[in-house]
């Protein structure tokens, strides 16, 4: 197998205490200030919300074809692992290119609305690739493959990054950033908003994440008080928050301690400009108390705060972990595909409660699809597998790409029930930038193996899931 390996990079303060390491360059240094439409005086708003299911989605088990002879393929394949076909929600009105028709696990009813409303759609058969795959090149090593395939570190990473020939610490959210928050001023909250702490995805040369909870942003809170009755507690507060902002202030010879005092003043002006422009953003739409639709609700009243937070255009990273199902596949997967149905339609009700719904798409991601075959009572790493995207601007309610054969010896099973994919990552990220902002002749520079896979010359879209 040919493989490609870069050396690991960090951030830009890394690069001025003198640590990086030879020859990584600056990964996204060739996106010129023409790239992004959005940098050149658009100011359309939009948000891009990435939900990484972390551990490999059985994604073969959520969207399950239904037509007889798919079917028998599938019942073979995964064996005891395979769902009776009366508990599946029919995708009614649907039947892809070959005429399957389709179901979903029964814990998904609100992912079924979503299809149906033309709100939702699938992405089949999809994962990191640097260039097309055969059966034959795959077993012949004649064939680019992924650094790290099947590993969860490495294909996490490749989901984020979309160069899966080289292991990189910044991702194409984070080249997003660097563009559009090109010289703005430290006190500039970052357009790329984590749910999940630090990650690859939202890290660019020059700008990083900026890292919430499910309550809002995180920083010093001071009691307020406004009762003349109370003015010891008033005083008692000036001073200590004098205090607070003398010791931020002060100029400090030893630069580990000024490095610390400038970061935490940055991050407390932050935390106090994100909690004044969303503490008066309601959401009456009901959402569920697990962790995943409580981020999403936050997310949802950020998108809304996008005028005051001088953030037209947004990014989200969401992290759902728990997915690494060897063992106990099948009540696992439903107790977590539930919460992936309640929360996505919660979002999206939640969105059109605000009237924000017209300027975000949502999409799913996982490290890799799972093997077909069971390995008695769970499945084991794969690599193509089906994800989902929603949203206004998207064409609802189909299935894009490829869905394969599910049964063992086809064109694309290499072992074990594993997968070939049909459909690369960068097809579906070249569409979701292109509406982001970034122009077609610049994908390469983004997504420098795109060409693989799609023309630039041609006048049709690469998956066509996004609308012009």
């Amino acid at each position: 197998m040919k493989k490609k390996t870069t050396n690991l990079s960090r951030r830009e303060f890394l690069k001025n205490t003198g640590l990086v390491m030879a020859g990584s360059g600056l990964l996204f240094s060739g996106l010129s200030g023409s790239v992004m439409a959005a940098g050149q005086g658009v100011n359309r708003k939009k948000a891009l919300v990435f939900i990484m299911l972390d551990g490999g989605n059985d994604s073969y088990n959520m969207l399950v074809p239904t037509s007889s002879d798919d079917y028998r393929d599938y019942q073979r394949s995964r064996g005891n692992l395979a769902l009776d076909k009366k508990s599946l929600l029919k995708l009614k009105g649907f039947s892809d290119k070959n005429n399957k028709d389709f179901g979903l696990h029964s814990s998904m009813p609100e992912i079924q609305k979503l299809f149906e409303d033309n709100k939702l759609s699938f992405i089949a058969n999809v994962g990191p690739m640097i260039e097309p795959v055969s059966k034959a090149s795959f077993n012949n090593n004649t064939v680019q493959l992924p650094v790290g395939l099947m590993s969860h570190s490495d294909q996490f990473r490749h989901w984020q990054t979309s160069r899966p020939g080289e292991r990189v610490n910044r991702g194409w959210f984070g080249a997003f950033a660097d563009k559009l928050q090109e010289g703005a001023p430290d006190s500039q909250l970052p357009m790329n908003v984590s749910m999940a702490g630090s990650n690859v995805m939202q890290d660019g040369v020059d700008r990083t994440s900026y890292a919430i909870t499910d309550k809002g942003s995180v920083g010093m809170v001071f009691k307020d008080s406004n009762s003349a009755s109370d003015q010891t507690m008033q005083y008692f507060n000036q001073l200590v928050e004098s205090g607070v902002d003398s010791i931020l202030s002060r100029s400090y010879k030893d630069p580990f301690k000024q490095t610390y005092a400038s970061f935490t003043r940055q991050a407390q002006k932050h935390h106090e400009t994100f909690s004044r422009a969303t503490q008066d953003i309601r959401v009456n739409t009901s959402f569920s108390d697990k962790k995943l639709s409580r981020d999403l609700k936050m997310v949802a009243r950020t998108i809304k705060a996008a005028d005051r937070l001088g953030m037209p255009q947004q990014t989200f990273f969401l992290r759902y972990i728990g997915w690494d199902h060897h063992d106990e596949l099948l009540k696992n997967h439903e107790r977590k595909l539930k919460i992936v149905s309640q929360a996505m339609s919660e979002f999206q009700l939640a969105l059109e409660e605000l009237n924000v719904a017209d300027q975000v798409i949502t999409f799913t991601g996982s490290d890799f699809g799972r093997s077909l075959t069971s390995n008695g009572n769970g499945t084991d790493h794969g690599w193509g597998g089906n994800t989902m995207i929603m949203g206004e601007n998207i064409h609802g309610g189909q299935i894009f790409g490829e869905y394969p054969s599910l049964a063992l010896g086809s064109d694309l099973e290499v072992s074990d029930g594993i997968l070939i994919p049909t459909t690369s990552t960068d097809q579906l990220y070249a569409e979701l930038a292109m509406w982001f902002g970034l122009k077609k002749k610049d994908l390469p520079r983004l997504f420098p193996n795109i060409e693989n896979f799609y023309s630039l010359e041609s006048n049709s879209a690469p998956l066509g899931v996004v609308k012009a």
